[in-house]
């Protein structure tokens, strides 16, 4: 049969393959076009979060159903609502992410993202070894599950017939590229939290195994969908998409009501605050100053003498060309740094900045003379204060400046081992970390 003949047949395949163009669809168009609307799709608290939150519960619920009848895959389907329950309540961090409690010293002292929750304790946003091979290990059993695993069965591999008799319920192969697709963003090659999509591409995946499963189960159909005459496909092929549009609605009413809460809406604003800058980073590693300078903009409306912003924007200007604007911007940096100087000029901050902005005028000298005054400062009160973060922190990040990684480390690893609940410390310390391991 043609492949046209099987998705005529069998229109529930097409559903499900129009709701997978629809999502990767979707995100490509954000990421290119509509990059707040993209942040608004993969940060946390936030639309795309919660679609996976409701992806992975809808998941269970349906497991749930499917482990209550009589067939041989009821103890897989048992299994994998306990698997979904847990995944569900990391994402909402055991309520944390609804109630705002605080995260306990225990957590926050260990876990890598300072959340209330355990996969943090050993996957975050910074690189890792054990991250990477986690990544790696996820990756593998999806591919494993949800592409070698039913081809097998159509294929009648022994080995996969015996893991259908014992129960282990394979999804539809309809579903393959839900699940190769997932694993290739779980490797996260292109660093734009594609997992984000990865996670809703496995949550979708999995609800809608555990349906096929319970259609099959309550018309006494085979599983395989060999014996769904169009009717049968038809009607399942209208569940997937009432499960897509619930899914979406739900998300939809709980990112507006969470928002609604004055305490989450200053959180979430300030979470979409922090990503529209780590994503301007982001589209000018890939060459879209265009965009990137676009989103600067936004946070300079908001503080239009945040130094940093305004060096960052003014870079963006020099590469796409616009020299006046560059000029304009990089002038203004330095016309604040020097305010702050004449009123701090012992401040290693102030001193690690103006470095970084004579650097970007292309003033080597200056930017010498304050890289040797943040040194000397730095070093004078780690001596001064030997059991300060704080003092162990700023000399790493003057250390980290002048190109000396491994003193930077040094100070860094003090500074994180003194307070590990700093969100600072443990980035920079991660950061530095990783650049140094290659």
């Amino acid at each position: 049969m043609s492949v046209y003949g099987a998705l005529r047949d069998k229109p529930h395949n097409t559903v499900i393959l129009a709701i997978l163009a629809l999502i990767i669809g979707a995100y490509a168009l954000m990421a290119f076009r509509y990059p707040i609307a993209y942040i608004w799709a993969t940060y946390e608290d936030l639309m795309g979060e919660w679609a996976q939150t409701y992806s992975f519960l809808t998941a269970a619920v349906l497991a749930v159903a499917v482990a209550a009848r009589q067939t041989r895959y009821r103890w897989f389907f048992a299994l994998l609502a306990a698997a979904c329950s847990y995944v569900f309540l990391e994402e909402i961090s055991w309520g944390q992410r609804i109630f705002g409690f605080d995260t306990p010293a225990f957590l926050k002292s260990r876990n890598l993202q300072g959340e209330a929750n355990v996969h943090n304790l050993f996957t975050g946003p910074h690189k890792t070894l054990l991250k990477d091979l986690i990544s790696i290990a996820v990756s593998l059993a999806l591919v494993g599950y949800g592409l070698l695993y039913p081809l097998l069965q159509k294929l009648k591999w022994r080995i996969a017939l015996w893991f259908d008799r014992i129960g282990v319920a394979a999804p539809p192969f309809v579903l393959w590229p839900f699940f190769t697709i997932a694993a290739f963003f779980e490797l996260k090659p292109l660093s734009f939290n594609e997992a984000e999509v990865a996670e809703l591409l496995i949550g979708f995946a999995l609800a809608t195994t555990a349906m096929h499963y319970l259609f099959a189960t309550r018309h006494e159909l085979i599983a395989g969908g060999k014996d769904w005459d169009r009717n049968h496909s038809l009607v399942f092929g209208q569940q997937v998409i009432v499960l897509a549009v619930a899914v979406l609605g739900i998300a939809s009413v709980t990112t507006v009501g969470f928002y609604s809460v004055p305490a989450n809406k200053m959180r979430v604003d300030n979470r979409i605050e922090n990503g529209i800058e780590k994503f301007a980073g982001r589209y000018e590693r890939y060459d879209r100053c265009d965009i990137a300078v676009d989103l600067y903009q936004l946070l300079l409306q908001k503080e239009p003498e945040r130094v940093y912003i305004l060096r960052k924007a003014a870079a963006c200007y020099r590469d796409i060309g616009q020299i006046a604007l560059y000029e304009e911007t990089i002038n203004k940096a330095i016309s604040i740094d020097r305010e702050k100087y004449a009123e701090e000029p012992g401040r290693a901050s102030v001193n690690q900045s103006l470095v970084r902005s004579y650097q970007l005028a292309g003033n080597d000298e200056l930017a010498k003379i304050h890289l040797e005054k943040a040194l000397h400062i730095g070093i004078t009160r780690v001596i001064e204060h030997p059991d300060s973060a704080s003092a162990a922190y700023s000399y790493g990040r003057t250390l980290q400046l002048a190109g000396r990684l491994d003193e930077a480390f040094e100070q860094f690893t003090r500074a994180y081992d003194m307070d590990r609940t700093s969100s600072r410390y443990r980035r920079s310390y991660f950061a530095v970390r990783a650049v140094l391991s290659g």
